[in-house]
């Protein structure tokens, strides 16, 4: 086949990923970042300086998750360049897995409840190793930042009042068919949060998450409402392909709920209001989020018609500050 095919192939595949960069709100340092490439080769790719390899076109089909239409005109771009054009016989629809160990959550369920003064939070996020190396362990977060938008106040809060991992009763398991409990550790402690480090087993022993095979994660704590603040946010730093957050308070508290997504990426920003449906002296909120935003921040946020719903037991030198 002669160069004119090979350019024009090419070009189909760098129109391809353009495209998908855009649907994702990502920009060329972003992608950069998310394949492990740098910045100067992505932007070489797009503009024609460089042809794809391989590699690259197997990392940003799993970053961009094209459906495999970026990979598809990255086979036929291959083929363009004859026998010999490919390392290794792949079809059309067989994308190969990027090298080392990445994790995609196909899943994410993150609920939270208000009941007699605690919040009752849960997450179930659904597995799927997709390189090349096994995956042992998950890092997940607690925030309880009572005062985002004042540090001062947030400093005086969390000197008198730090969260500990002893009062969250954090739990895991981890599987389907018979969830397991997991074993895990305090990754990083902080007065803002919590970093704790989940460790892929059952019963004690190591089972590390193979290349290829999906599994389920379950996990929950508690913090009182007058600790956690009045938000929940999902921080997108892995590729998610679907986000749910769900929120049930009492309907007494006259709970006022709105969300914002912000990108950084994309330098936008976009709010949303959840409606609510109120059953049994309860309201309950949903916001689904099909194919979230890498690096972007999801977050829901609430105010109380009677904010003394997030008061009880509090300590008394925390009721003038919250109210």
């Amino acid at each position: 086949m002669g160069s004119s095919t090979q350019d024009d192939a090419a070009a189909e595949f760098v129109r391809e990923l353009t495209h998908w960069r855009h649907q994702r709100g990502m920009s060329k340092k972003e992608l950069a970042e998310r394949t492990g490439f740098d910045p100067s080769y992505v932007s070489h790719i797009e503009n024609g300086r460089h042809q794809p390899t391989e590699e690259f076109a197997r990392r940003v089909e799993l970053v961009l998750d094209s459906g495999n239409r970026i990979w598809q005109q990255y086979v036929a771009f291959a083929d363009s360049r004859g026998p010999g054009g490919r390392r290794s016989p792949l079809g059309p629809t067989a994308v190969p897995p990027p090298a080392g160990s990445h994790l995609v959550i196909e899943d994410e369920q993150a609920s939270l409840s208000l009941v007699d003064g605690v919040y009752e939070c849960r997450f179930r996020r659904v597995l799927h190793s997709v390189g090349t190396e096994p995956i042992t362990r998950h890092t997940v977060q607690i925030d309880i930042d009572r005062f985002p938008d004042d540090p001062a106040r947030s400093t005086v809060f969390h000197g008198r009042h730090p969260l500990t991992i002893d009062e969250v009763d954090f739990r895991a398991t981890i599987g389907v068919d018979q969830p397991e409990p997991m074993r895990w550790r305090v990754g990083r402690s902080r007065d803002a949060f919590l970093k704790i480090v989940l460790l892929l087993d059952g019963g004690g022993t190591p089972v590390p998450l193979y290349p290829g095979q999906r599994t389920v994660v379950d996990y929950s704590y508690r913090v009182p409402a007058w600790k956690f603040g009045d938000w929940l946010q999902r921080d997108i730093r892995l590729p998610t392909r679907n986000l749910v957050i769900r929120l049930d308070f009492p309907a007494e508290s006259g709970p006022t709920v709105w969300g914002n997504e912000t990108s950084f990426t994309a330098e936008s920003s976009a709010e949303v209001r959840p409606d609510g449906r109120e059953r049994q002296g309860r309201i309950a909120y949903e916001w689904v989020v099909s194919r979230p935003r890498l690096r972007a921040q999801y977050r829901v946020e609430w105010r109380y018609a009677d904010p003394r719903a997030a008061l009880v037991d509090a300590p008394s030198d925390i009721r003038p500050l919250a109210c």
